[in-house]
């Protein structure tokens, strides 16, 4: 198979005769490196930085070895193993990456996954001889997941251990001997092992394609058992001590300015307060119950369908975001969707990359979730308020681009982004219908107060945020919401519309 252009070859000239280390030796060098990599860990923990560690190669390889050799040096306070396998119902229903996603280390601690996302991505592709669409979607996949994590500050180690097809057939042979390890050896394997030179260089092309400057790999001969725990020993230590010396001296993870999407610029029609629709409930209503009805056999539809659907509402406070979700939802049936209300994030929730706590509540194949603000959070309040800084949330627009193209990819649903609109004139009198009424004064806050005294602020990150996220598989749909009523038909009906396409 041909290498695609500019990918480097991962896995030729890395077996050497000479990659070899006695048992003595090992001993005397195993000690004080382990005492070094716990020292590292307790350091890594104070300075509150996650690290990835992983760990892949071909099977009979040693990953199970090698890992329990580095988790031996771990206060296993500090670091949580993942062990790959097959994925299980629940994540089969999921977007590719979910999995993987959930199980992100928080600051401070280490993951260590023992098979990653390269394995799951590759099993089903072990036997083929060129590129298919889904593993190439794969590969985009896994460097946006990579590069997101690492320019958030996650240090990841990447290990591939390699051994060649004698070798893996000598320890196949070994492991059927022994009682305690023949039932390791299955027909399956066997089956791998005998398609070894076709899977050679698609594993060396996925190699070389998910080898990049912020995650590379460390491709290591493992020929020799002792041989490979001390070098991945030696390229931990290594690479996790220059990362605590860059820390310390100020060095940021920045690596020039972010690359920022083309804009497409979205109206608003904040020259019309009252926008271009107007409805009174007793003349919307009709329509409102036609679409409601409409939206539970969508619904049933896409259940049956396997497809899942993200809905999610950002809009200026006061804007009627509840209420059209009461609407949406009214006749759904309540197993098939839930309503995330998005609240300023927890400790737990701030420890981790921001897509974390959303990526979580991602729905299954034929669900339904319904986000009541969303990641969009990191380019408005984050950004207007201050809390992160200009790089990261100019970094955002990529990321989030890139994170709903992987979940429409990878799943074959859909996302719908509404932006709801009123004029500054609106919001205050319903500001004050709140401040008045008993039964609603609970929905009206300080921040909403304060919010609305940088209202200059926010037009800026809101135009900036439609135009830079408005992209043709995840596009905004505006709506005016001067007019309650109205907006609630214009939202339902877009959302039926959009299933409509969807299901076709």
């Amino acid at each position: 198979m041909p290498l695609e252009p500019g990918v480097p070859t991962m896995l030729k000239n890395i077996i050497n005769p000479k990659n070899r280390v006695d048992k003595k030796t090992f001993v005397k060098k195993i000690g004080p490196l382990q005492e070094r990599l716990g020292i590292i860990q307790r350091a890594f923990r104070e300075a509150h930085i996650p690290v990835i560690i992983v760990m892949e190669g071909w099977d009979a390889a040693g990953i199970t070895r090698s890992t329990k050799e580095v988790i031996g040096a771990l206060d296993p306070r500090g670091f949580t193993l993942h062990t790959i396998a097959q994925p299980t119902d629940d994540e089969r229903v999921r977007p590719f990456m979910w999995r993987f996603w959930t199980r992100i280390p928080p600051k401070g601690r280490i993951a260590i996954f023992a098979r990653s996302w390269f394995s799951r991505s590759i099993s089903a592709e072990m036997q083929r001889t060129s590129w298919t669409k889904s593993l190439a979607g794969s590969i985009i996949s896994i460097n946006n997941f990579e590069r997101q994590l690492t320019e958030d500050g996650t240090v990841m180690l990447k290990f591939f251990l390699h051994i060649d097809k004698a070798e893996q057939k000598r320890r196949f042979e070994a492991r059927e001997k022994s009682p305690l390890s023949a039932w390791l050896v299955t027909p399956a394997l066997w089956n791998l092992h005998h398609a070894y030179d076709l899977s050679f260089p698609v594993i060396d092309n996925f190699l070389g394609e998910t080898n990049t400057s912020f995650s590379p790999w460390h491709v290591i001969d493992a020929t020799n058992e002792d041989y490979t725990v001390l070098a991945i020993y030696a390229t931990l230590i290594k690479t996790l001590e220059r990362t605590l010396e860059e820390r310390a001296a100020g060095k940021t993870i920045k690596s020039g300015d972010p690359l920022l999407p083309k804009r497409h610029p979205i109206k608003r029609n904040t020259a019309n307060p009252h926008h271009d629709r107007s409805c009174q409930k007793k003349e919307c209503g009709p329509t409102l119950d036609s679409l409601q009805e409409e939206m539970l056999r969508t619904q049933a539809l896409l259940f049956k369908r396997k497809i899942p659907l993200i809905i999610l509402y950002e809009g200026w406070d006061a804007a009627g975001k509840g209420g059209n979700i009461t609407r949406i939802a009214r006749y759904m049936n309540p197993r098939g969707y839930d309503v995330i209300p998005v609240n300023a994030p927890d400790a737990t929730e701030l420890s981790h990359h921001y897509f974390w706590r959303f990526i979580n509540y991602f729905p299954k194949a034929g669900h339904i979730a319904i986000f009541d603000r969303s990641w969009y959070g990191r380019v408005l309040v984050e950004r207007v308020e201050g809390y992160c800084t200009e790089y990261e949330w100019q970094r955002a627009y990529r990321e989030i681009n890139d994170m709903e193209a992987d979940f429409i990819y990878s799943t074959g649903g859909g996302i719908l982004k509404f932006w709801l609109e009123i004029s500054k004139e609106e919001q205050l009198r319903r500001f004050n219908q709140r401040k008045n009424d008993p039964l609603k004064q609970w929905k009206i806050t300080e921040d909403d107060w304060r919010n609305r005294e940088k209202w200059d602020q926010y037009e800026v990150a809101i135009d900036e945020m439609l135009a830079r996220t408005n992209t043709k598989i995840a596009p905004w749909t505006v709506i005016g919401s001067d007019d309650k009523w109205a907006a609630r038909v214009q939202t339902i009906n877009a959302v039926t519309s959009y299933c409509r396409k969807l299901l076709e």
